[in-house]
């Protein structure tokens, strides 16, 4: 009876391993976005993510600047973009290190206009 629940054992690491071999593999999509264009669009999706917070003054402001805004911006498609985003999202210092640049170049962005809004306190 031993030898029966090794051997299922045994059979179940194989089964699972073997199963789970080709998840290591991330296939490189034909038309990915290179790094730094991809992190300018995704500072720019947060910038207009953030401005939709807002109500807008125009009413077609998504129809303006919204995603189609982007696509035409960059000469990019939707599927690119989300097969680009989910190729990067499988390498997390890769992710990590695009979204830390992008995130340094908006606290650059609400640093200067802290010191414009304190210039014109002093006027």
């Amino acid at each position: 009876m031993k030898k029966f629940f090794y051997f299922f054992g045994l059979t179940f690491i194989v089964l699972l391993t073997s199963s789970c071999s080709d998840t290591g593999v991330v296939e490189k999509p034909e038309n990915l976005i290179e790094e730094e264009r991809m992190e300018q669009i995704l500072y720019d999706l947060l910038m207009l993510d953030a401005m939709n917070t807002f109500n807008p003054k125009n009413p077609d402001f998504e129809a303006v600047y919204g995603t189609p805004y982007l696509y035409k911006k960059y000469g990019i498609d939707s599927l690119q973009l989300v097969e680009s985003d989910a190729y990067y999202a499988k390498f997390p210092r890769i992710y990590y290190r695009m979204y830390a640049t992008v995130m340094k170049k908006m606290q650059r962005v609400k640093d200067s206009l802290g010191e414009l809004d304190k210039k014109q306190e002093y006027q």
